[in-house]
């Protein structure tokens, strides 16, 4: 609304003024969000679907049924330990970004997981 006296111009550049603060607040609200680290479940998710992927992986992973993909699994989750992106990620969960786990929950190999962590973790 523009205030007595005040030009067109000046309720303008006001009106402009007072859209550019909220946004900016909007933004600074929000920041922290992007920075924050990862939760303990996060990191469950992140391991989880870095097994998955490895078992998916295996030769043949396509023939096997449920009960032989689980065993898989099991024997991945053990091997991949060795894995530095796969270890820091268990073992330095709250050093994961918010980033961090969209990437490796969007990756389709674990190749393409290991590269969502910094030096893949090494």
């Amino acid at each position: 609304m523009k205030r007595s006296g005040e030009s067109e111009h000046e309720h303008d550049v006001a009106s402009v003024g007072t859209a550019h603060l909220a946004c900016v607040i909007a933004l600074l609200a929000l920041a922290p969000a992007c920075r924050s680290h990862a939760t303990p479940d996060d990191c469950r998710t992140m391991s989880e679907h870095y097994v998955d992927l490895a078992a998916r992986e295996t030769s043949g992973a396509t023939k096997m049924s449920p009960a032989q993909l689980a065993a898989v699994r099991d024997i991945e989750r053990g091997l991949k330990r060795a894995e530095p992106s796969f270890r820091a990620v268990e073992d330095h969960c709250g050093n994961v970004t918010r980033a961090e786990v969209s990437c490796t929950i969007d990756s389709t190999s674990t190749r393409e997981w290991e590269g969502c962590l910094p030096d893949g973790g090494r």
